[in-house]
């Protein structure tokens, strides 16, 4: 069960990483009066294109929070209880779920923050006021980076968690079959 939900996750990673990739290749660039000029001309490009990203963004986090609680609720819970249940050390495993848990709320706290900050931004009138909305833009896409910080994080964790349970099901393997011989 746990190779069927991490194939699908490892894909959405992936595509999360070059969204990322790409946006902290980006670097700021002081203003200047043909740096004001352009965002005035390019004004309604770059608004469609953050409605764009806003949209595409608010699909992605829906279906990552998904799939996360997923993993979360329906598969680290419940195996962990499961161990727990029928008194086997699972303490690993435990430590994983916690941090991965923390961080998921982390991932939908940031998500929350980068969201209100695009939304605010895209009601800038950026031929108006064409600082104001460069430097909006410049906050979105650093509350961006600190969710992607989140993904990665989570993404670490589904691999640590799928190790540990590697690491546990061979010592049970391993202590099940030296009891009986």
């Amino acid at each position: 069960m746990i190779r069927r939900l991490l194939i699908p996750l490892v894909l959405v990673t992936a595509a999360v990483l070059l969204m990322a990739a790409h946006v902290s290749a980006q670097s700021s660039v002081p203003m200047t009066n043909e740096h004001i000029q352009r965002i005035k001309d390019n004004c309604q490009q770059a608004n469609r294109t953050l409605r764009q990203l806003h949209a595409s963004d608010a699909l992605l986090r829906v279906n990552r929070g998904q799939l996360y609680d997923l993993l979360s609720t329906k598969l680290m819970a419940r195996m962990n209880s499961r161990l727990a249940l029928n008194r086997l050390d699972a303490s690993g495993l435990v430590a994983v779920t916690a941090n991965f848990d923390r961080t998921l709320g982390e991932f939908r706290t940031r998500y929350r923050v980068y969201e209100e900050q695009l939304s605010a931004t895209i009601k800038i009138d950026c031929r108006e006021k064409p600082t104001q909305f460069y430097n909006e833009v410049q906050e979105a896409r650093e509350l961006r980076g600190k969710v992607y910080e989140s993904v990665r994080k989570l993404t670490e964790y589904i691999v640590e968690y799928d190790q540990k349970f590697k690491e546990f099901r061979s010592r049970y393997s391993s202590s099940k079959s030296g009891g009986e011989s």
